[in-house]
């Protein structure tokens, strides 16, 4: 019995082991880690923008609108979310422009080149010296307490000074 307390042979590889086994374990993890951050969320649903009166508006200085629908990837509507129209390479003089959908209906509409442009709704532009062409960009606020998201670019508005 004595000869097997004296032994420390055993002891002499274990720390090697054990750091081996570790590096392998967190390599392994890492991977598994990478491969689930691969997959979207699940159950969450993509928004965006569909423009009813063509991606093209033609700012006359009359009273031009454009209808703004809120759906999923699949074509279903989607009520209650807000719509931010920034300008792109197209300033607007009265800033972000917040527009909401209704309870009852996926669409908001946007005035453009409107005589009154301080009104809510109504986009102000300022086209810079030159310049006559720019473009709007329209994010999503999907309504809270569903799976839905806006990650994806929409498309963006241009318009025409004419």
């Amino acid at each position: 019995m004595e000869q097997l307390w004296s032994d420390e042979r055993a002891i002499e590889g274990l720390p090697v082991r054990l750091v081996v086994a570790v590096t392998v374990g967190v390599a392994a993890l890492g991977i598994m880690m990478g491969m689930l951050a691969e997959f979207d969320g699940f159950g969450t649903t993509e928004v965006t923008v569909e423009v009813g009166n063509g991606l093209v508006v033609l700012a006359s200085g009359s009273n031009e609108s454009v209808t703004l629908a809120v759906v999923t990837e699949s074509g279903q509507s989607v009520e209650d979310a807000h719509l931010l129209v920034t300008g792109g390479s197209l300033p607007l003089a009265n800033g972000p422009i917040d527009l909401q959908t209704g309870p009852e209906s996926n669409e908001a509409t946007l005035a453009i080149d409107s005589p009154d442009p301080g009104a809510d709704g109504h986009a102000a532009l300022e086209f810079r010296e030159g310049q006559s062409r720019g473009t709007l960009e329209i994010d999503v606020i999907p309504p809270p307490g569903e799976d839905l998201r806006d990650e994806r670019d929409n498309p963006e508005l241009v318009v025409v000074s004419g």
